[in-house]
């Protein structure tokens, strides 16, 4: 027996991957609620999405027991397998299980994801959520669960200098991939303004990356002139203008992933492993703007304050070998709880441990939203 959402799961040939994503969005309390305890109370039931696939009511054992099943139906929904897995998970029945049942699914819909090699964790957590949208939302719906969890807008406004229209454009995003700043302009900028530190000193600064630094690419503005100039639909001509682009919305829970695969002549692929210094506790009031100004400072304070729920790592030289782990806080954001996941085993962590991971993923969850 374990203690609920401390079972570990168990490494089925190169799918730490996706341990280590799993056991991160189950520790989001608004995702757990959705798909463990909704889906639960409201099956059987069909699905609105893509398949019109089915949940169908089960008892938590009987669910335990198909995972052991190394086949999976032609119809099985990544929805039904995860709604599964949380319910396993999190009756505090096993010290961890084997979850072939969720792999199955996974490998069914995802052609990328081949048995038994090791994938990105990124490019899984992009996909998964993609996959899961598609079985949820109804064609004729703009909105969904996940993106009522996840969702960012990103925000694009161009205006043109000769007639002064404004062109917008609103593209959802479910959850944030951010790149890491350029080393060479970080080099630069660091020798500008530490002339006096030590060689030791520099070159742990060079490789240490805050992550307010890393949101520059998605909130920026900047110039169309030149060979560069805007098509601009109310002139019927290439004029100069000006953009800018900025995140809006304040999801329930902030994901944010990192660019770490990168590929040059000198090391062709491989991994940025410049540790990105991230807090506990995140005030994201100037990285996710407000989609209307009538809001008063204390619930805008409230609704872009955020903890820190779990951090996804990796060692190894590429995303695409090496390990995957993950660190989750139990007990939702009032707790002070740590525990490392590696796969099947569970160990208790600490703050300073979680801190100084080599961030590739980390999930916040907004203050306010009752923990389950």
């Amino acid at each position: 027996k374990s203690l609920p959402g401390i079972t570990g799961l168990n490494n089925l040939g190169n799918t730490c991957y996706m341990n280590s994503v799993i056991q991160m969005l189950s520790h989001c309390s608004g995702f757990r609620s959705f798909f463990r305890d909704f889906l639960r109370a409201a099956a059987p039931l069909r699905l609105a999405g893509e398949g019109s696939h089915r949940i169908t009511r089960q008892s938590t054992v009987r669910l335990k027991d198909a995972f052991v099943e190394d086949h999976s139906p032609s119809t099985l929904a990544l929805t039904e397998a995860t709604h599964a897995l949380l319910r396993v998970l999190w009756s505090g029945r096993w010290s961890s299980i084997s979850p072939r049942y969720f792999v199955n699914a996974v490998w069914k819909h995802g052609g990328l994801f081949a048995a038994r090699k090791q994938q990105d964790a990124n490019e899984f957590l992009n996909f998964y959520l993609g996959r899961v949208d598609d079985e949820l939302r109804h064609p004729k719906s703009t909105s969904s669960v996940l993106m009522d969890l996840f969702g960012v807008d990103q925000y694009q406004e161009v205006k043109c200098d000769e007639c002064k229209t404004v062109t917008k454009k609103t593209e959802p995003l479910l959850g944030v991939v951010l790149s890491l700043p350029d080393e060479n302009a970080v080099k630069t900028d660091g020798k500008a303004q530490n002339d006096e530190v030590s060689d030791e000193e520099m070159v742990d600064k060079e490789n240490v990356i805050d992550l307010l630094d890393c949101f520059g690419s998605l909130r920026t503005t900047g110039r169309f002139v030149g060979e560069n100039k805007f098509d601009c639909d109310t002139c019927h001509a290439k004029k100069d203008a000006s953009w800018s682009v900025s995140l809006q919305r304040r999801p329930q829970s902030l994901l944010i992933s990192f660019r770490r695969t990168l590929w040059t002549l000198e090391k062709g692929l491989h991994k940025d492993s410049r540790r990105v210094k991230f807090p506990l506790e995140l005030d994201a009031s100037e990285l996710l703007e407000l989609e209307t100004d009538r809001v008063s400072p204390d619930i805008d304070f409230e609704g872009c304050h955020y903890t820190l729920i779990s951090v996804v790592s990796h060692s190894g030289s590429s995303p695409f070998v090496g390990h995957y782990i993950s660190w989750c806080r139990v007990g939702g954001v009032d707790s002070n709880k740590w525990f490392l996941f590696n796969d099947s085993n569970v160990t208790e962590a600490s703050e300073s441990d979680v801190l100084n991971a080599e961030a590739f993923i980390l999930l916040y969850e907004r203050r306010g939203i009752p923990s389950v």
